[in-house]
């Protein structure tokens, strides 16, 4: 089956199989957990975000906080798809079709490994600023 324009996917849902949704999410780092690790010069894991320790107090915090706001954007956007599944499932509502509920659930677990990926950055980067001697140290073993 050959992957329906975008447009001609919301005008006939029916014709739209679960292969046509990119990958399981839980296959796999997410996008940003890759880039995460790629920028830090990390493998396929950058421990305890270990490209960040070597950098100064102020950017570590506003590396925390910008990651804890995208942590907070993650979960609105949680709040906002679980809304749109709860009223959908409502009596009087239109049902929706199979890939639209599955496709909802993976957009729900990529924000939530997103949330999480970005509150560990934040939590790493007040860790460093709050404990420069142990940043150091991390700093001279990743480096």
């Amino acid at each position: 089956m050959t992957t329906p324009e975008p447009r001609q996917a919301f005008d006939n849902p029916a014709e739209l199989a679960f292969a046509d949704l990119p990958p399981g999410l839980a296959e796999g780092p997410t996008p940003l957990e890759t880039l995460l690790n790629l920028l830090q010069g990390g493998g396929a894991h950058a421990l305890a975000d270990s490209g960040i320790a070597a950098c100064d107090t102020q950017h570590l915090d506003r590396i925390s906080a910008a990651a804890e706001l995208e942590s907070d954007d993650c979960l609105d956007r949680i709040r906002c798809l679980l809304e749109l599944l709860d009223a959908s499932l409502a009596p009087a509502a239109h049902q929706l079709a199979r890939i639209t509920l599955t496709g909802t659930l993976r957009h729900l677990t990529r924000l939530l490994n997103d949330h999480q990926r970005w509150r560990a950055l934040a939590d790493n980067a007040r860790y460093y600023r709050d404990h420069p001697e142990v940043a150091r140290r991390v700093a001279n073993l990743s480096g």
